[in-house]
């Protein structure tokens, strides 16, 4: 599982982009994070840099919200609750949306929707 910032998913399809290209990454092994959340934290932020990443699209101090992710599938919606409770946060029915969207958290400069946020992924690797 993985915790990231709630402004930082344009919708339910940006973040199975990032999830696509971290296991695609974890199984030609050239993930440039040590973990599959830290490469997720990394594609999401669209950046080389995992230390970068964590700024952009981790929590910081005053951040109201979070999405938590289930990266391999394995969880129930009891563990979403139990890491919920664990953190001091209740579930909500909310989805990713572009209306919570806040582009320039990942410091993409130009666009604010889907398919800025999937592009912003895929430079994430380029080079």
């Amino acid at each position: 599982m993985v915790l990231v910032n709630g402004e930082v998913l344009a919708s339910e399809e940006h973040a199975w982009v990032v999830h696509s290209v971290t296991m695609r990454n974890h199984e030609r092994a050239s993930m440039k994070s040590n973990s599959i959340d830290g490469e997720f934290m990394r594609l999401l932020a669209g950046t080389h840099h995992v230390s970068a990443s964590f700024k952009r699209s981790g929590l910081s101090e005053g951040d109201t919200h979070a999405w938590i992710i289930d990266l391999d599938n394995s969880s129930d919606e009891s563990d979403f609750e139990n890491h919920a409770t664990l953190i001091g946060s209740k579930i909500v029915s909310e989805r990713p949306s572009l209306q919570l969207f806040k582009a320039t958290r990942l410091g993409i400069e130009t666009g604010e929707d889907e398919n800025a946020a999937i592009g912003h992924v895929h430079l994430a690797d380029m080079r």
